[in-house]
Order: structure tokens, then sequence, then C-alpha cells
């Protein structure tokens, strides 16, 4: 304890450690430490929350990518149905056939052809031109929808007919003999994730991939046509969606660069169970997600540390001054507001009267706060055009002002019910003020009944009849517990 004391000791025996200055100072310093421990409480609060929400934006995005493409082969379903019924893929014409897959390939651009096989294998039909004897690479899926007279879906894959990943659908060609001679085929373009993931707006780095259900790359967002072909089936984010076709261990899966979420796309295939025929991930940098929360803290810390430095050099330059309004100040405030009963300048409320100042005896009618008191600065001008209120004695004790005030001026129109007069009036009335942080916070008043004055009103003193005649209205109206 005594080597920890030591530097203590050894900084009393200079005068400045003992000035006010440098207490002040030091209380400034001492006063950020939790405003520094709580910001970096908070950053890191927000940068938690950042990656919670990161990962259940990785996960929607990719629930909705697997829906999207969901949608498209639904789509393909009903095209191919609906293709297999035409008269033009029922008749032994090919050119016709050809043609009318020309102009629906044409009207949808998602697809990379349309046609029509054989049993045998033969091409009967294509929208599109050229060498077209490997359309359907994959003959068993030929042979299963054949066997199966229902739609069938086939493997994707990267070709035929173009360097791009497609998936392709067949349904049998129903013909009057009942057994089916012919399918229609219609290979889908995955480019349309591409739009998808475009309209998805993903973060800067992140990326929307799909692998087919061997872990072949097919498809990746932003473009890598080096990897389309490659198998990455030992890939650990891969790897993780083949073992897993739920996608929980892909969500558990911690990488120091990015969060992952994936999802199989399930279809039907041949009218049996649902069928995983491709893997959809998600990759979000860690980065990009906490790059907000990061930046947030920078930003409140440079205020923290400008606010420490303005404060520092205040509490260095104005320790020996006093922080709060003396009691010379809040008298001179207090004169301020009945010189406003006189001029109507309200605004200058706003620096001497809190928002929601507690008036203990209000006016009829008035509601709380500043807006309550402005609202009777203004009836009182209206009813009392030339009308003044003029502090003759003015106390201050502690955080409390005391007035005593004089009220004057012509009764021209009504106030608070009472109807106007057109004669010089007087009242005499008493209100304490109590301040808070330099501003006034609550208030009480008390006034005498509004008499009629003969002579001019500095000099005049109140008719005694007509004190009496009105005693009992003036009283409700100005005695506070009642009003101003």
């Amino acid at each position: 304890m005594s080597t920890f004391l030591a530097p203590l000791r050894w900084l009393g025996r200079f005068p400045v450690f003992h000035s006010l200055r440098f207490r002040v100072t030091l209380l400034v310093l001492l006063g950020a430490l939790p405003a520094l421990a709580l910001l970096w409480l908070t950053a890191s609060q927000q940068r938690s929350d950042a990656m919670a929400e990161g990962q259940e934006t990785a996960s929607r995005l990719v629930r909705l990518a697997a829906i999207d493409q969901r949608r498209i082969f639904d789509q393909a379903e009903q095209l191919l149905s609906t293709i297999a019924r035409l008269p033009e893929v029922q008749s032994g014409d090919p050119g016709e056939c050809s043609a009318l897959m020309a102009e629906l390939l044409e009207l949808n651009r998602e697809f990379d052809n349309l046609g029509a096989v054989n049993r045998d294998g033969s091409l009967f039909c294509s929208g599109r031109e050229g060498d077209l004897s490997l359309v359907l690479i994959d003959q068993s899926f030929v042979e299963e929808a054949f066997e199966t007279n229902s739609l069938v879906i086939g493997t994707y894959q990267i070709g035929p007919l173009s360097d791009e990943p497609t998936v392709t659908y067949a349904a049998p060609v129903t013909m009057e003999e009942g057994q089916p001679e012919r399918i229609v085929f219609a290979s889908l373009d995955l480019g349309a994730l591409d739009t998808f993931a475009d309209i998805a707006n993903l973060p800067e780095g992140g990326s929307f991939t799909v692998y087919d259900r061997n872990g072949v790359l097919l498809l990746r967002h932003p473009e890598a046509a080096e990897q389309i072909g490659r198998s990455f089936e030992d890939d650990p984010v891969v790897s993780r969606m083949l073992s897993d076709p739920t996608g929980t261990e892909l969500r558990a899966y911690d990488d120091s660069d990015f969060i992952y979420a994936g999802e199989w796309v399930q279809v039907q295939s041949g009218g049996g169970p649902a069928l995983g025929a491709a893997i959809i991930t998600v990759a979000v940098p860690k980065d990009a997600i906490v790059a907000r929360a990061n930046e947030t803290f920078e930003d409140n810390l440079s205020r923290l540390g400008l606010a420490a430095l303005v404060a520092i050099a205040l509490a260095w330059v104005g320790a020996d001054l006093f922080m709060s309004r003396d009691a010379e100040t809040r008298k001179s405030l207090v004169a301020d507001i009945y010189r406003v009963y006189e001029t109507g300048e309200v605004q200058r409320l706003d620096d001497v009267i809190a928002g929601d100042v507690v008036d203990r005896s209000p006016a009829p009618g008035q509601v709380q706060g500043l807006s309550g008191f402005k609202q009777l600065v203004g009836q009182f001008r209206a009813a009392f055009p030339d009308g003044r209120i003029e502090p003759e004695e003015l106390l201050a004790d502690g955080d409390k002002v005391v007035a005593k005030v004089r009220l004057t001026g012509t009764h021209v129109g009504e106030f608070f019910g009472l109807a106007p007069s057109g004669k010089p009036v007087a009242a005499k009335g008493v209100e304490t003020f109590r301040f808070a942080n330099g501003v006034i916070v609550e208030m009480w008043s008390m006034f005498t009944p509004l008499v009629i004055v003969k002579a001019p009103v500095e000099e005049a003193e109140p008719e005694p009849e007509k004190r009496q005649e009105r005693r009992g209205l003036l009283r409700r109206l100005f005695r506070r517990g009642g009003s101003r």
C-alpha cells in the first residue's frame, strides 16, 4: 500500500496538485472513464448484435434464393405440361414442333432450350439450331421420364448447349395409344440466380453459390468463371451441406472471415419424394457486417474525446468561477419575465423557463408547462394592451426568487371570464420562482383582486366601493390557488 501511495505523496509536494483547477480537471478525467467503459461495452454489444443480424440476413437470403429457384422450377413444370398437349408436339412434323419451340424459347428467355426427344433417344425437335446430338447427356434421366410417365428433373449440369449451368426438366407426351413415345424437355438457365443476387443487394464481398448434389460448382455470384465445373466436395462449407441436408451444421460453422448459410433446393422428381437437387449457399463477410458498429464506435469515441478535451479546458480555465447562476443573475432573469408581459416576446422565455415547468397556481384553463405560461402572457396582453407587471422588490434565497409586483393597465378585453371595463385597473401580487440548473422549474403566485383607479395608474389609490363590488369574482380569477 505504501508503494502505491508513494507517487501520490511525491505529487503532493507540488502546489499545482492542491489547486482547485487540478482537482476539477481530475474529476473531469475520472468522470470520462465510466463513459469510455460504457462506450466500449456498447460497441461490443453492437458488434454481437450485428453478427447475429448478419447470420439471420444470410439465412433469409439463402431461403429466398431456394424459394426463387423452386418458383422457376414450378414455372417450368407448368410450361412443359402445357407444351406436351399441343398438336405440334404430338404430330409427326419436326419442323412445326421446332418452330413452336423457337417461339416459346423467345418468350421464355430464362430457358437454355426447349424441345422433344423420341423414346430411342433421338431428337425430335428443338428451339435451338445447330448440332444437338448431345442435347441430353444424362440418358438415365430420359429413360426415367419414359418409365415413370410423369414429370422428372435431371441433375444440374454445365451445358450441353452452352457453358452456362442448367437443369433439365422432362415431361411425357401422352399419345392416344397410351404409352408415351416422346418426351418434352426444358433446360433452365441457372443464370436467373444472378438476377436474384443483384436484387438481394448482397453486402460488399458477399457471394451466392450453387453446387450440384455432388458438390460441383455450377454458379457463383459475383462471377468466378475459372471455378465453374470444379468439384468442391472437400471444401468445409460444401462437405457440411452434403452431410447435413438441414444446413444446421453450416450455421454453426465458425469461420474467421465469413458468416455462412446454406439450403438444399428440394424438388419433386418422378412423382416420388422430394429430392435434394442442388445446394445454395450465401457467404457474408464479417468485416462488412460489423463495419457500421465499428464506425459508430469510432465516431462516438471521437466525440467523447473532443467533449473531454473541451471539458478539461473549461475546468482548467474556469474552475474558480461559479458554475451556476448567482442570486443577482436569477433576480435579473425574473425581471426579464415581467418585461415579456409588456413586449409580448414570449420566445425569450425559452431560455429562462423549463419546458415542463410546474405552475402551482394556474389560471382557469391554463395548460401545464411553458406553453401554458406563454398562453397566459398572450391572454394578459389581449385583455390589457398597455398592461405591465412591474417588480417592486425582488428577494433571492437559495434556489428561489420572491417577487413583490404591481399590475397596471387598461382593461379592454375579456380576461378569464371577466368582462372588460374599459378603465384603468391595478392589482398587487407576490410570486415565487424556484430555479434548477439555471432555469425556472416551479412557480407560485397570489394576486389581490383587480380594482379600478381614477387617476393615472401610477398615482391613484383603488376606489373602495369598486374593490368591494368586484372582490368576489376577481379573487377567484387572480388569487393564486385560483388564478394569476
